[in-house]
Formats: C-alpha cells, structure tokens, sequence
C-alpha cells in the first residue's frame, strides 16, 4: 500500500474498542473508514476478494427463483454470477474502479453508486438485497441497512453477512480485523438487534460451519497432554493417542451429525461468517 495512503488511514499509533453496555456492539470510535485509495490498494493482492462464501450459496437457495436481486459492496460480482440463472436482474453496487471493471467484464450489471443515492432513485424495485461483509465496512450500520431496506418492495427481503467475532479460528491480533478495514465487530445478538432498528424481523439466523481442523486439534491437543501425564510411557503414547483420538470422534458420520445438529456452535466452534434473513415489518 502507498505510504500516503497508509498514514491517511492512520493518524494516530493506537484506537480504542468499545462495546455498548446494552447491546454488546464493539467499534471504534472515530475511527476512519478506508476511501477508494485504501481499498484500490488492498485490491491489488489477488486473495482480497474471496472466489465464493458459504453465505452465498446460504442466501441462493432462499431467494424467489425469477425475482430481482441488489448486492451492495458486490466486488467483483462473485455472487452476481452465481446467482445468473436464478434471478430475473441481479444488480451490484461498489466503489472500487478495479472491482467494477473485472465484474463489467464478466456482463454483469454494477454501478458506482454510493447506497444512500441508489435507494432514493430506486425505492422498491427489489425483491431481495445482500450486503455481505459490509456491515463492519460502514461508520452508520444502522443508517446503512435502512438505505437498503428503501431498495425492496413491500414482503421482499434482506439478507446480511458479517465475520462472526465468535470466530473459532482468529488470531489475537488481525491487521484487517481493525480500522480503517474494519469499524466494527459483530455477534449474533448485534444480527438479531439490527434488524429491529430498520423495521425488520428475522426470519433465520446461520452460522458457517467450523473446519474440522480446528476442533480436531482441540481433541489432539487435549489427549496428549492427559496421556503425556502417565509415567515413563506417556511421553511416547501422547501425540499417536492424540492422533487417534480425533480422528475417531470425528469420523465422517459422526462429524456430519455434528454439523448437522448444531452441537459445534453450542461447544463454541464457529466458522468466519454470521448470516441473517430479515423480512420488512408489516409485509
């Protein structure tokens, strides 16, 4: 990233991270969100913009095969590919010249329109809008999502993504995790209690399933230590135990009851994202 660029964003060495005492929402106040430089710059590496989320395919297989469809914050228009053949008109909004230009390319419909102006001049012509990842994006959530609502019809819906702060693979400190990328950090409750501030009410609140890597290393982790305990042989017996051990507790059947069941998230274990569909109040 430009240096110019990097210390507009940054004027000062450290923020601060508050959480609302009566809702649990975290940001940073003050805290500048990224301009087009920021993100023109952050675009450059080709691992920015993910090729597919789960929550795309999530919100596919819920949206009115044959209605309209916007995506704000669309990048490159991963999902407005995919969902080519289930929508009548799939429409994205972004700010990045570059993430414009590559989805252009591939003949979708993207306008480098702020949200706030589209709604104005486009209220109700949605059946469904998206934003995904966008939310911790934004210096006014709320404010946000109440342009996007403007965007839908009466009986439509809305569908969010944010990276779950629950996470179960993080680390401590994640550069992307924190202004000028991010201005905030979201759970489930901060889903459910958004929505109401737009005259929304929740229809269905998912989360991506964990990789099965991370509680697998908990199980092996855990083993080896209490076989690491047993005298003369449990420095030998530690990791094969460990090894084993998560490999049977977690056998294919047995891992797919898991995800199947919800246990994973009621033990902790939570993918990157949170996924929300709303309906609007009164429809």
């Amino acid at each position: 990233m430009p240096a110019l660029v990097a210390r507009r964003h940054m004027p000062a060495e450290t923020c601060r991270l508050l959480e609302c005492s009566a809702c649990g929402f975290r940001f940073f106040p003050g805290a500048m969100a990224g301009d087009g430089e920021f993100y023109a710059s952050l675009s450059a590496t080709p691992a920015y913009y993910a090729r597919s989320r789960w929550e795309f395919g999530w919100v596919k297989r819920r949206l009115i095969p044959g209605g309209t469809v916007l995506d704000a914050g669309c990048g490159p228009g991963v999902f407005l590919s995919e969902i080519s053949l289930v929508a009548s008109r799939a429409v994205g909004l972004e700010m990045n010249p570059s993430a414009i230009e590559a989805a252009r390319r591939k003949g979708l419909e993207v306008y480098p329109e702020e949200l706030e102006v589209f709604s104005r001049e486009n209220a109700g012509r949605f059946d469904a809008a998206c934003a995904f990842h966008l939310l911790e994006h934004v210096e006014a959530p709320a404010a946000f999502l109440r342009s996007l609502v403007r965007c839908v019809r009466p009986g439509g819906k809305i569908f969010l993504s944010v990276p779950n702060r629950d996470r179960s693979a993080k680390s401590p400190l994640e550069p992307l995790d924190c202004p000028p990328h991010h201005l905030s950090r979201w759970g489930a409750e901060q889903m459910r209690r958004i929505g109401g501030s737009a005259g929304l009410r929740l229809r269905e609140l998912a989360f991506e399933p964990v990789d099965i890597s991370v509680p697998a290393a908990r199980i092996r982790d855990a083993v080896a230590r209490a076989v690491g305990k047993i005298p003369v042989a449990g420095k030998f017996l530690g990791d094969p135990a460990g090894k084993v051990a998560w490999r049977v507790v977690l056998a294919p059947p047995l891992w797919n009851l898991y995800r199947n069941s919800g246990i994973l998230e009621r033990k902790g274990f939570f993918g990157l994202s949170v996924a929300a569909s709303y309906n609007i109040v009164g429809a």
